[in-house]
Formats: structure tokens, sequence, C-alpha cells
């Protein structure tokens, strides 16, 4: 969704209505949620039990250059979607701690909150100019992710 900053969660959410006997992952960014934090409650209201929402914190606009989220040291994200409505929220500072609880994780009914400490790795540079580096095509990223995740 190139140039959507910021709704990609409210596309998923609305997969996740249309698949309700599916098991619905999204991947998201701290700062695009905040490009539309409301779509938190959205999801509340409707609480799909097949939505699992991942939050990938670096407390920076990685995509636009690595500007600094602000107050992004304060915010705890999961504690906005438990005040939201969430049915289960969940905070990780420790990627160890998280891989034991990812079972758990996947195996409740959401909607579900994950959200999730990460480094920041920036290249300050403007996105015409960084170099591309892609490992693995994105077709093998979402099937090592769903084989990773034990989903089909």
């Amino acid at each position: 969704m190139g140039g959507a900053m910021g709704q990609s969660t409210a596309a998923i959410f609305g997969l996740a209505l249309g698949l309700p006997n599916e098991k619905v992952v999204h991947f998201d960014t701290e700062g695009a949620l905040l490009m539309n934090l409301g779509v938190l409650a959205s999801i509340a209201g409707k609480k799909p039990t097949n939505f699992v929402h991942f939050l990938l914190d670096n407390e920076c606009y990685a995509t636009t250059g690595g500007q600094p989220v602000p107050n992004s040291e304060e915010i705890d994200y999961s504690v906005i979607a438990a005040g939201s409505g969430y049915a289960a929220t969940y905070n990780f500072d420790d990627l160890e701690e998280f891989s034991t609880s990812l079972d758990e994780i996947m195996n409740q009914d959401g909607p579900v909150f994950v959200a999730i400490k990460v480094p920041a790795e920036v290249e300050n540079l403007p996105i015409g100019m960084r170099e591309r580096r892609t490992s693995r095509s994105r077709g093998q990223t979402i099937s090592d992710l769903r084989a990773e995740l034990d989903i089909s």
C-alpha cells in the first residue's frame, strides 16, 4: 500500500471481517498507527476474534528517513489498545520473552494486540537515494512468516 501510511490497519481489519474463519495477522508500525489511531476503537468495537495485530515500535518514522516519533519513550501502545477494548494486549521489549509467548498469543480469541520494541535500523538518506538490499523475495518472506507462525 505505497503512499497510504496509516491505512494498512483499516484495510487488514476489513480483511479480518471478510474472512471470519481465517486467522488474520497484521504487522504494523507505531509511525503508521499514529496516523490513524482511531482505528483501534473500530477494531475493538467489532471484536474480530480472528485478528492479531503486531506493532513493531522502533520509536521513529523509518520509512520517511528516521525522524523520531514525539514522546516515543512514554507511549505504551498496549495500554492504548486495551483502553480501546482489545480482548488481549501484550508488550515486549525482549524478543526471547516474545518468542516464548507466541503460541499463547496466536491461540487466543482476538482482537489481540502485541507491541514489540525493536531497534531502529535507519538509513538517514532520502528514499530515492537508498540502496535496495533485498535478500529474499516478498513471496519468500511471506512464506517463511506463515511457516514460522504455523498459518496457511
